[in-house]
């Protein structure tokens, strides 16, 4: 009898310890997404003092309607920037559906906004997402990168926050 309640009690902390831990990777793997926005957004202020103006993707890229040739050319155009392949992707994306995929697509996870060639324009107005992530893959809403270089999330943005 002692031994059951001693497996009952060893079960009932086992199941706690791994909760714990799941909720821990969930909490890093959002701090990473937040990071990886961030990266992104010097890489790109990084590009516009260099080319001055947003980068523009060319409009062949638009008409093929072609995901992996989007993601190619916005991972070269800031490679020299420092946002690597790495940066454009957020883990808990890679785990929940990029590991299920057969393709392994998407290979990036957070979307820029499209702006003009003007150089002003990306600073125009400060509630304009420079990026945006592709889900809401951290339960409070999909994360979103400002001009200003924060990042807040979509339930943040949206409730006012």
């Amino acid at each position: 009898m002692e031994f059951i309640v001693a497996i009952g009690i060893v079960s009932i902390l086992a199941a706690l310890v791994l909760k714990v831990y799941t909720h821990s990777i969930e909490r890093s793997d959002a701090v990473r997404c937040a990071s990886n926005l961030r990266s992104l957004h010097t890489s790109l202020s990084a590009y516009i003092q260099d080319k001055g103006c947003w980068p523009q993707e060319p409009e062949a890229i638009w008409a093929a309607n072609d995901n992996a040739a989007y993601e190619d050319w916005w991972m070269k155009e800031l490679e020299p920037y420092g946002a690597t392949e790495e940066v454009w992707q957020c883990r808990t994306i890679m785990r929940k559906v990029v590991s299920k995929s057969k393709d392994k697509r998407p290979r990036m996870h957070y979307v820029p906004t499209k702006f003009d060639e003007k150089p002003l324009t990306p600073y125009k107005w400060s509630t304009q997402p420079w990026l945006i992530e592709i889900g809401n893959m951290h339960g409070v809403g999909a994360l979103i990168c400002f001009p200003d270089g924060s990042v807040r999330t979509m339930d943040d943005v949206a409730g006012g926050r």
